[in-house]
């Protein structure tokens, strides 16, 4: 035979008392994915504004790339956390996370095609030249054997071919501002061949780049 719960006989009417409705404890608010929110959010807005205002993108353009970075980390662990309970908020942390993503991919398309936001007019090369610019370019190549030339800037060139020739292969060009990076490359069309190359750069009738090598020449100047 059980006993009797000694508890009974001391609580009125012999009947226990009914524990008290305990809410569960509110989860801590995610900050990491807030701040990872608005990181991202801060970056999109620096990268758009940046394309706006094409005409000084290059000097504060790159600031998007920080804020997209932190802001995506933080998102990440701030994510992780809520999953593991330790924070709530997971909505916010995966928003952060592909509002971080966006930002960062809005950054890296400014700067390997800025054509597409319009943030390379200020400092943009024109090849042809274009009449009115502020500066001209003139790539000159020298190679008897022949060469592949390649010039324009580090993320808009031209390909053309050198003919074997004692004379100076030259490709103008021209631009107005900005701070554009000038590349010029020539390699021989023959590399069993050892073919003296050499390659020049001037800018306003200055040399701002020069090289030169058995097989290859390559020159590049940050100018503006």
């Amino acid at each position: 035979m059980i006993p009797p719960d000694p508890r009974l006989a001391a609580a009125p009417g012999g009947v226990l008392p009914t524990p008290p409705n305990r809410t569960p404890p509110k989860p801590k608010p995610n900050v990491l994915g807030i701040v990872g929110l608005v990181l991202g959010l801060a970056a999109i807005a620096a990268a758009i504004a940046a394309a706006i205002a094409a005409a000084i993108a290059a000097d504060y353009g790159f600031v998007a790339w920080p804020l997209a970075g932190v802001g995506l980390v933080l998102a990440i662990v701030g994510t992780v956390q809520a999953t593991r309970g330790k924070a709530g908020g997971r909505g916010i942390a995966v928003t952060a996370v592909i509002v971080t993503v966006i930002a960062a991919l809005l950054s890296a398309t400014m700067v390997l095609f800025p054509s597409v936001f319009g943030t390379s007019s200020a400092g943009d090369l024109h090849i042809p030249p274009t009449p009115g610019d502020e500066h001209n370019v003139d790539f000159v190549v020298t190679s008897a054997g022949g060469a592949t030339v390649r010039y324009g800037t580090l993320n808009d060139q031209r390909t053309e071919s050198a003919p074997a020739s004692t004379d100076q292969w030259h490709g103008h060009g021209s631009f107005s501002g900005g701070t554009p990076i000038l590349s010029l490359t020539a390699d021989t069309a023959n590399a069993s061949v050892v073919n003296q190359i050499s390659c020049t750069i001037l800018v306003d009738g200055k040399t701002v780049a020069d090289s030169s090598g058995s097989t290859i020449a390559l020159c590049t100047a940050n100018v503006g």
